[in-house]
């Protein structure tokens, strides 16, 4: 497994999940910010440790990171649609394993409110995931 898999697994699982409504920017993609809700999409590796450690080619590296989806609606109309998005997230990653890739997410995401920053009111769902790499 490579960290190229993970996320493209990772973005297509939420590209498959999320409601087209609302607006994703990607990583390093061009994105223009809207005047209405719209989220923010990032995969982050964390850190790497050994699962298992022996012979040549029989080693698990076990690879931890986080999807962090930032969400933003107007400030001014309340809390209650970003945490409708917050919900819309979890459930997009919680307890979901991929076959294919070997992303597992064993966490249940989290939100977390950040608040209000000029124009937009924030929330975060931080969804923790690992896969293994047998080396």
């Amino acid at each position: 497994m490579t960290y190229a898999a993970a996320n493209a697994a990772i973005r297509l699982r939420f590209e498959n999940e999320w409601d087209d409504a609302t607006p994703v920017q990607m990583p390093n993609v061009k994105f223009n910010t809207p005047d209405t809700e719209w989220v923010r999409l990032n995969v982050a590796q964390a850190s790497s440790r050994w699962a298992s450690f022996g012979d040549p080619d029989n080693n698990t590296e076990r690879n931890l990171g986080q999807v962090m989806v930032q969400i933003f609606t107007p400030s001014g109309e309340g809390e209650g649609r970003g945490l409708e998005l917050a919900d819309q997230v979890r459930s997009i990653f919680r307890s979901w394993r991929d076959p294919a890739s070997g992303v597992r997410f064993l966490v249940p995401p989290y939100a977390r409110v950040i608040g209000v920053d000029k124009k937009w009111y924030q929330i975060n769902v931080v969804a923790p995931f690992q896969f293994d790499d047998f080396t």
